[in-house]
């Protein structure tokens, strides 16, 4: 009898019927983290979620734009320094284009109010609560502008064709279609 197979992914929610996939490493890396930081594990995993909290809302920004544009989602996965929202093929360049902006923008959605809160008011007393509000506000905002750099694999890549597929789109309202179709264009 062999060793058994470890899978790739590990379900950790469900969002929206949206299965969430954590990478194997992101365990790993949380284990590690977490057992480096003994004088201080409340810090560490604040920081830890925050982080993956991060990519999880811009991979659900994805999702959610994904849904409204009628695309089937399948899944999310979340890797240590990136994630994947899997869905089905876009009705049109333009579909394609909100998608990938919708990461970034719910992102910002999320960093925006509390880097207001935060200069408005300043840090608090708890190291914990301040390093999530560092986190989930200037660092998310710096990785969404970074994620917009027009270079493959970010959605910057994509995101920045909005334009012109806004000037090609047709005028015509689209046909509602189920989930799962597919343009072969």
């Amino acid at each position: 009898m062999g060793l058994p197979k470890l899978n790739k992914l590990f379900e950790v929610m469900e969002i929206r019927q949206v299965k969430v996939f954590a990478h194997w490493s992101v365990l790993l890396i949380g284990a590690i983290v977490l057992a480096g930081a003994i004088e201080e594990p409340l810090m560490a995993c604040s920081v830890l979620i925050a982080y993956y909290g991060v990519i999880l809302i811009h991979e659900c920004g994805h999702m959610f734009a994904a849904q409204r544009k009628g695309c089937a989602v399948w899944s999310i996965e979340l890797y240590p320094i990136w994630g994947i929202t899997r869905f089905s093929q876009p009705y049109s360049q333009y579909d394609q284009c909100v998608i990938a902006w919708g990461g970034v923008i719910a992102q910002a959605l999320v960093a925006v109010p509390i880097l207001v809160l935060v200069e408005t008011f300043g840090y608090t007393r708890f190291q914990a609560v301040n390093a999530i509000l560092a986190i989930f506000g200037f660092f998310s905002l710096s990785v969404a502008v970074f994620n917009l750099l027009p270079i493959r694999p970010l959605d910057g890549s994509i995101a920045w064709g909005l334009l012109p597929a806004l000037i090609r789109r047709p005028r015509s309202k689209a046909a509602k279609r189920e989930p799962g179709w597919r343009a072969w264009r």
